[in-house]
């Protein structure tokens, strides 16, 4: 969870830079050249991609550095949002009112 949390916390710093900035260019910057056999291999921006999935992000809302840190960090920015940690929040409060 820690190296998920970082590595979106990167993204977003990423992804508010100037488009012409040489880190953001280089995220989705692809390897000319012949692939070896077998699976190819999971790039930095997959792992994100699956993170953001996970979370129910969207690359939209790394613009807001405030809702994109409260929402990676686990804090609901918006009640209404989808996403994984405000179902667990509100599954949480349900068992607890059935006792």
């Amino acid at each position: 969870m820690v190296i998920r949390k970082s590595r979106l916390r990167w993204f977003g710093h990423v992804e508010r830079k100037d488009d012409n900035d040489w880190v953001k260019r280089c995220i989705k910057w692809e390897v000319e050249g012949i692939r070896q056999r077998g699976r190819p291999k999971k790039t930095w921006w997959d792992y994100v991609k699956n993170d953001m999935e996970s979370l129910g992000l969207s690359q939209k809302y790394a613009q807001s550095r405030n809702k994109w840190r409260r929402r990676i960090m686990g804090q609901v920015a918006n009640r209404g949002s989808p996403g994984k940690m405000a179902i667990k929040t509100v599954c949480v409060c349900v068992c607890l009112l059935e006792r």
